[in-house]
């Protein structure tokens, strides 16, 4: 077995452009937790998932929001203006949560992370093994980021995904079934 790639950011900044991901119908931002939104301009932030019967129920719960820009405002100069408070997400980065097979989250990382694409081409493709340099990645960072995407699939039937081009709320059913994922 080969040993881990240890990441370590190279300070490149594509992690920090395309920030917004278009499939099929559906446009998403950079995901904040519902602490991070001041991080960003208000006027540039939206709800992205929420919890409950319906968005306009009075108990509905926003659990998560998005930045609508496709590049990080305080990306400037070649670097991060606000690294040491920088979100979850960009904490986590190149680590991110997806839903497999069976609705199940899976940690995987960003194939087009600079740090680590030139480093992967001695390891076959599904092979990769990856590991944080830091222990808050880890620990902290990651597990917060992938609790949204388990939240809402503990609550599939009642939860919603506000799609940003469209700016309404869908059913995050349909986000499965867009992505040809089954309950």
């Amino acid at each position: 077995m080969r040993e881990p790639i240890i990441y370590y950011c190279i300070n490149c900044g594509v992690c920090c452009n395309r920030l917004l991901i278009d499939r099929q119908e559906v446009r998403k931002g950079l995901p904040l937790l519902p602490g991070e939104v001041e991080l960003f301009r208000k006027a540039n932030i939206r709800p992205a998932y929420g919890v409950g019967a319906s968005p306009k129920d009075p108990g509905f719960e926003v659990i998560a929001y998005q930045m609508r820009l496709n590049t990080c405002p305080h990306r400037r100069f070649g670097g991060c203006m606000m690294h040491a408070y920088r979100p979850s997400i960009c904490r986590s980065y190149p680590f991110v949560p997806v839903i497999s097979q069976g609705l199940r989250v899976v940690k995987t990382f960003d194939m087009t992370c600079t740090a680590l694409k030139d480093r992967m081409i001695d390891y076959p493709e599904d092979s990769v093994p990856v590991q944080a340099a830091s222990v808050e990645v880890e620990n902290a960072y990651y597990p917060a980021v992938a609790a949204i995407t388990e939240r809402l699939l503990e609550n599939v039937d009642d939860a919603w995904f506000y799609n940003l081009k469209t700016g309404r709320w869908v059913p995050f059913r349909r986000l499965l079934q867009l992505n040809k994922l089954k309950p």
